[in-house]
């Protein structure tokens, strides 16, 4: 007799069975349907399906694990519900791979969110956690015991939003979004939000950097970026023995110029020019490689180097710096001072109002701040120090009805390299930057 039938119905093995007065009757309590569930103690938790499982091992390689049952696709069109409510007092979890999900206009908004949204509601508070295995959210099982997918190397999102209610009308909210990189041979100490080169970023040495300097606004024919003055920093020395091979850009007056459709390229190669000196005999045991510029006028710059490839091994540029508005008469002239480094993580962090019909008046207003980090990429070490970069942007809207008159306004600001977009990972830990 199955242990089972004995706890629901309190059959024993030795009864006889007749069927002639309570007839016989199919097993449809919903209590032996699944497997039972134990937990690593051997307790026993419930009976039940395994739908979705996501866990975490660290330090263990390939210790992330997403397991998506048959069911989640066949009973469930790959969306589950879960909620519950007590008076006021209201959650959900939804898991899907198609989940609409939006916070704010300056932060996230997703209509096909592939991950966690647990949400919590009150008469006035609101909360709603987000988690996300980006670059390998994890395909349908093929049956039930097949394995988890599986990688060290992952892409994780986390999110989360709150907002409060004040009085009848005003609305206050703050909003954090973080995607980094991560791996699972370290420890969850040896992660972090600002996150962490894969081992695929991370196998080899900066041999070579170019700086690409090129007009902001080619299609104008008045000045482009102008380039006064350049070196290279390694481990806070100056290494005049490396320099730049000069391609492209037109000279003026001792400077460089790139104007319209040309463009300047500053090709440093470290491997080949590097001298040794007593705090660095050699260049694949540098921690931190910085430039600094003299730059004016219209200018773009971007920065590439043989560890930064797309899927066909050419380089890749990514901005570092760009002129506010076309200025031509060098009244905009900087020092620019940037550290190399590979994108790790991403990180959006948001304060909101909003007013609702008071008296006629609707408001809403929202300030954001990108940081975006990046590491230096070298075999030799794992982990070395993050760099970090940030921008902001706001927007402020009102509206007033008061029949039959109406007026709206708007006013926003946003620096150039503002941005909430974020490289992401695949399964195996390459990152195309293309």
């Amino acid at each position: 007799m199955p242990q089972d039938l004995y706890y629901e119905y309190r059959w024993k093995g030795w009864e006889y069975s007749n069927y002639a007065r309570e007839q016989y009757q199919r097993y449809v309590d919903i209590l032996l349907e699944g497997e039972r569930n134990y937990d690593i103690f051997g307790n026993y938790i419930s009976r039940g399906f395994r739908i979705y499982d996501w866990t975490e091992n660290q330090p263990q390689p390939q210790g992330s694990g997403i397991f998506k049952s048959p069911k989640f696709s066949g009973w469930f069109s790959r969306v589950i519900v879960s909620s519950a409510h007590k008076g006021q007092f209201f959650t959900s979890m939804t898991v899907g791979e198609s989940i609409r999900t939006t916070m704010t206009p300056l932060t996230f908004s997703k209509p096909t969110f592939n991950g966690i949204q647990w949400d919590f509601l009150t008469d006035k508070y609101g909360l709603t956690l987000l988690s996300s295995r980006l670059n390998s959210p994890g395909n349908i099982a093929n049956n039930e015991s097949s394995p988890a997918s599986r990688s060290e190397n992952t892409t994780r999102l986390f999110g989360a939003r709150a907002v409060s209610q004040l009085g009848d009308f005003a609305q206050v909210g703050g909003t954090w979004i973080n995607v980094a990189n991560t791996r699972t041979d370290l420890t969850f100490g040896e992660n972090s939000l600002k996150g962490i080169l894969t081992k695929p970023q991370n196998t080899g040495n900066v041999e070579t950097i170019t700086i690409r300097i090129s007009d902001d606004s080619p299609e104008s024919p008045e000045s482009g970026g102008l380039l006064f003055f350049d070196r290279g920093i390694i481990d806070g020395e100056v290494h005049t023995e490396i320099k730049p091979i000069i391609r492209g850009g037109v000279r003026s007056g001792g400077n460089i110029e790139a104007k319209g459709a040309d463009v300047m390229e500053l090709i440093y190669d470290i491997r080949n020019d590097f001298r040794p000196t007593e705090k660095l005999p050699i260049f694949q045991e540098a921690r931190k490689l910085e430039f600094e510029l003299i730059i004016a006028n219209d200018y773009k710059v971007e920065v590439a180097s043989n560890m930064q490839v797309d899927r066909l091994g050419d380089e890749v540029f990514l901005p570092v710096a760009q002129a506010r508005g076309e200025v031509t008469d060098g009244t905009n002239q900087r020092f620019l001072r940037f550290e190399y480094g590979l994108p790790t993580g991403h990180e959006v962090i948001g304060v909101d109002l909003e007013i609702t019909d008071m008296a006629g008046l609707n408001v809403r207003a929202e300030y954001a701040v990108n940081r975006r980090f990046q590491r230096f990429p070298n075999q030799n070490f794992t982990k070395l120090a993050a760099a970090q970069a940030t921008a902001q942007a706001a927007y402020l809207t009102a509206s007033y009805i008061n029949y039959p008159w109406f007026a709206y306004g708007e006013t926003f600001t946003m620096e150039p390299d503002y941005r909430t977009p974020s490289l992401i990972s695949n399964s195996l830990g390459g990152v195309d930057y293309g």
